[in-house]
């Protein structure tokens, strides 16, 4: 029998969300959208999240599921789930998140109106440049995200993305919490992206969430830091030097603003000392830091 090859492989990695897989795995199947996939990526979850699956499963010839043997970490898992997709598209789906009925047909319709982008981002706000869906080139992109208001700060849910570009750049670093912001820089400098609107999906928060104490804040602050000066210095980085010039000096602006809010409304000035001596913020970037963007 001749496999037919789906378009899109909606992969959903999984680790202890046996009371909210269901939801996400559902929210999928009411799509108005129907050339798909659905990947689900257990990774040794120790709840009833592979049994809840299964059952879920049973119900759609479309949904294909692993279990890891043991734990590999979220963004191993989902480099391990991409391998198995099938699709030209990838559409990654938090396991505590919903798809609206119609996201993905959006999605699909908005990343195809650039044949040349390979990634696609659904915005948390509005915005003001153009209306929805707009492309940008790499180095637009870089512009609005380095030396403007940001663009690129999705998370895996609010994307689609195209395979082989994925494969290109090596799938997703295990760099923390901001693996997933990396990824984007590596795609945005090589292909163009577009931003489709907000409310394409339902971010779901909840204290079990990675991010939601001071450790994690502190995780996402340093590591962004890291991936905001590598994307910088990268040969593929499509700014001119000057610019490039001007986005760190931005950065090491930024960074420290956020450092003197650790300092003086949370009240930890040796932590954000140290932290400032890590990114190698100078004397000049502390003063810089209390002021408005130059």
């Amino acid at each position: 029998m001749t496999q037919i090859t789906p378009l899109i492989s909606v992969l959903v990695t999984v680790y202890n969300r046996a009371e909210y897989l269901a939801d996400a795995i559902s929210s999928i199947l009411e799509s108005t959208f129907n050339d798909y996939e659905i990947v689900v990526c257990d990774d040794a979850s120790t709840d009833d999240s592979f049994a809840i699956a299964s059952q879920i499963s049973k119900l759609d010839s479309r949904i294909r599921l692993h279990r890891n043997l043991v734990n590999l970490g979220q963004f191993t898992n989902r480099n391990y789930a991409a391998s198995m997709a099938r699709g030209s598209w990838i559409k990654f789906l938090d396991s505590d998140d919903m798809i609206y009925p119609y996201g993905l047909e959006a999605m699909y319709r908005f990343v195809c109106s650039d044949p040349g982008a390979a990634l696609a981002v659904s915005s948390p706000h509005t915005q003001q440049l153009m209306p929805y869906p707009f492309s940008l080139t790499p180095e637009e992109t870089y512009r609005l995200e380095f030396l403007g208001r940001g663009c690129l700060s999705a998370g895996p849910s609010a994307s689609i993305i195209r395979r082989d570009a994925f494969e290109t750049v090596g799938g997703y670093r295990d760099v923390g919490v901001i693996s997933d912001i990396d990824l984007w820089y590596r795609m945005a400098a090589r292909w163009n992206t577009v931003f489709m609107p907000p409310a394409l999906v339902w971010w779901r928060q909840h204290e079990g969430q990675a991010f939601r104490d001071s450790a994690a804040e502190l995780d996402y602050l340093r590591g962004e830091g890291r991936i905001r000066v590598d994307a910088l210095m990268d040969a593929a980085c499509p700014l001119s030097r000057d610019d490039q010039m001007r986005a760190l000096t931005r950065f090491r602006q930024n960074h420290a603003r956020r450092l003197w809010r650790i300092a003086v409304k949370k009240g930890k000035p040796l932590t954000a000392y140290h932290e400032g001596k890590q990114t190698q913020l100078r004397v000049a970037d502390w003063f810089a830091g209390l002021c408005g963007y130059r």
